[in-house]
């Protein structure tokens, strides 16, 4: 009768035979470095990181969303999901755009230019199309 690494085997067994505490925790030791246990594990971290990366990609920091996915499962997506978008709004039409691109993908707007440009700037660009002065 070959053991099993369970809970019943091991309140079944009797401590002081040293032959069968080795043979449990040989069964258990097997059972623990079976090829299929570790391929459960590594896919099911793959896919989680898949997951967490394609929720950071919404945010713009898919690399961030792959990590804390892969690393937390999903604790780390609602980590990601809760987080601040990395994307930065365009000042005209407040279209949220990745990190680093130069112009607005919905306007058009130089978001470079924008950026450099004060706020009252903008207030005062924005009275001067409505008219006043």
């Amino acid at each position: 009768m070959a053991l099993q690494c369970s809970f019943a085997e091991l309140r079944a067994l009797d401590q002081g035979d040293l032959d069968a505490v080795q043979a449990l925790l040989d069964a258990c030791t097997r059972a623990l470095l079976a090829p299929s246990l570790w391929l459960w594990a590594i896919g099911l971290t793959l896919a989680c990181g898949a997951i967490g990366a394609l929720l950071g990609l919404a945010k713009g920091r898919w690399l961030w969303g792959l990590v804390w996915g892969a690393a937390l499962g999903p604790l780390g997506w609602i980590v990601v999901v809760l987080s601040a978008s990395a994307r930065t709004p365009c000042p005209e039409c407040a279209t949220p755009n990745p990190p680093g691109r130069k112009r607005c993908r919905h306007c058009g707007v130089d978001l470079v230019a924008a950026a450099a440009r004060s706020s009252r700037s903008r207030l005062r660009d924005a009275s001067r199309r409505d008219g006043w002065q």
